[in-house]
């Protein structure tokens, strides 16, 4: 089983929509995901459908539930567990809790029968950002076509080495995916530039600018299903192209 955090300290650089559309492309092509919401935002119910929410991950958090009974069917192949805004509540338990920064490990250890869990993530440095870190082997970090975006991905490699640091070990940056990309705009290639000076070939193809992205939400569709035509139903199939087809981890 792959183990995925889509993850960045910036907002509105389309971390939700990545795990989302990533997650659908995958589930699609009959692989069996299961998406992680870890935002008080709850978007990723939202981007779903999902309104009507009885148990989330705070309440798995406060032992409430398990993590199995969490789980919520939102398409063939694709599961959620759902955030909701009691997740302050839980964080603030999380911080009094033993090996508080491994309480994912022991949580979800019993959801086995998925190829792909994929983590939504706050923008922000927390117990919650630390915990997923320690839970995947692999991230993927979005950045839209911003300069403060760019340094927000510079920013974060810091961050990571220090979540690393803490635990002893570390999750693998596999992916930048460039996304609002507008080949109109002269600050798209810019960034672009930047990121693949900075980070190589773990920069994918950009994700483009279209409007159906930012609609498809609002109607609880994936891409898929609110335009599937689409620029942004390309791209993501193709990103989910580049996630099947990344070579196995190799650990020293």
């Amino acid at each position: 089983m792959r183990k995925i955090a889509i993850l960045g300290l910036k907002g509105g650089i389309g971390k939700t929509t990545t795990c989302v559309n990533l997650g659908a492309a995958l589930a699609q092509r009959g692989q069996r995901v299961l998406l992680i919401d870890t935002d008080t935002q709850a978007n990723v119910s939202l981007a779903l459908g999902i309104m009507d929410v009885k148990k989330s991950l705070a309440d798995v958090l406060m032992r409430k539930v398990t993590a199995a009974e969490c789980v919520l069917s939102a398409r063939p192949n694709l599961d959620l567990i759902p955030s909701d805004l009691s997740l302050f509540k839980a964080q603030q338990r999380m911080v009094l809790e033993v090996a508080r920064e491994e309480i994912f490990n022991e949580l979800f250890s019993e959801l086995t029968a998925y190829d792909y869990h994929i983590l939504d993530c706050a923008p922000s440095a927390s117990l919650m950002t630390i915990n997923a870190v320690a839970y995947v082997d692999e991230v993927i970090i979005p950045v839209s076509m911003e300069m403060l975006a760019l340094a927000g991905a510079r920013q974060f490699l810091t961050y990571l080495r220090t979540i690393s640091r803490l635990l002893g070990r570390g999750a693998a940056i596999r992916l930048i995916v460039p996304t609002f990309f507008d080949a109109r705009r002269r600050v798209s290639a810019e960034v672009m530039t930047a990121l693949k000076a900075d980070f190589g070939d773990k920069v994918t193809h950009p994700i483009r600018v279209d409007t159906s992205l930012s609609e498809a939400p609002g109607k609880g569709k994936t891409i898929f299903e609110y335009a599937p035509r689409s620029r942004g139903a390309a791209d993501y199939a193709q990103l989910a192209d580049v996630v099947e087809q990344l070579p196995p981890l190799t650990r020293a």
